[in-house]
């Protein structure tokens, strides 16, 4: 215990998790702000757009999705099983969120239904608000407790947590103090790419919307997102290191952005403008 007591988190460390904090925090509002002055024609209910995929993430991932996650406890011992179950758990209800997100601006904002613009500013509400959350918030309440483990304070607050709750402090600090700003950089390259990919699962949706589809297009998007969540959610049940998860999705980040891409070319609608 006295080791874990007199343990400290690197500079580089802290210093990368402030940078990661601003990173998560203001870029998703500096792009979405970018995006409406610069490429929003009409410019207004652009800003409702952005708000709107935030809306949705919040619902759908965060609470409409969250009774069904006790279940992948029952598939722990299977790490395949376990993470095919999440990956397509957060494929279908964010996916299907956003046919919804994009159906509500159709109806309640129908000058922007069609523009280009519209796909972007939902993504990086969507996306960005994942990234203030899971990013920016997670890594202030680190940047917190690292500097209580650095200031000598941990001895102190040791002896006011009951016993009971000393052991999840414990792995807190070990995890802590085992980082290092290499680390950091890889979870901020996470944020970035997941960001992307938010975006460009956002247009896939976006094109099944205004295009008129029929359902069965839905499983593309929820096929895409469970591709990408599939090696994350395996290496929970620690199946995968991080880093080679973080190098798996710059893959299929590539794959994914440059197949979008090709659907937006064959698919984008006659009336908008090509980017």
């Amino acid at each position: 215990m006295s080791k874990i007591l007199n343990s400290t988190v690197s500079q580089s460390t802290i210093v990368m998790m402030v940078i990661e904090i601003i990173i998560c925090l203001f870029l998703p509002i500096a792009l979405a702000v970018w995006i409406i002055k610069r490429r929003s024609y009409p410019e207004k209910g652009s800003t409702p757009v952005f708000f709107i995929g935030m809306a949705i993430f919040v619902l759908f991932a965060g609470i409409l999705e969250d009774p069904f996650r006790g279940i992948a406890r029952q598939f722990q011992h299977t790490p395949w099983l376990y993470a095919l179950y999440g990956a397509l758990l957060a494929g279908v209800f964010e996916e299907v969120g956003r046919w919804f997100g994009f159906k509500w601006i159709q109806r309640r904002i129908p000058q922007k239904a069609k523009t280009p613009e519209t796909p972007f500013l939902y993504g990086l509400g969507h996306g960005g608000i994942e990234m203030m959350l899971g990013g920016g918030l997670a890594m202030f309440s680190n940047v917190l407790f690292a500097m209580t483990i650095n200031s000598g304070a941990l001895a102190k607050l040791m002896t006011k947590t009951p016993t009971s709750a000393r052991a999840g402090i414990v792995t807190a600090v070990k995890q802590l103090t085992g980082m290092s700003g290499w680390t950091v950089s890889l979870s901020l390259l996470e944020r970035l790419l997941a960001l992307t990919i938010q975006i460009a699962l956002s247009l896939v949706v976006w094109l099944i919307v205004v295009n008129r589809k029929q359902w069965f297009w839905m499983l593309m998007p929820v096929g895409l997102h469970a591709f990408i969540d599939f090696p994350a959610a395996l290496s929970q049940t620690g199946a995968l290191s991080v880093t080679v998860t973080e190098l798996l999705l710059v893959v299929q980040t590539v794959i994914v952005v440059a197949f979008v891409y090709w659907l937006w070319r064959r698919e984008k609608p006659s009336s908008t403008v090509s980017a």
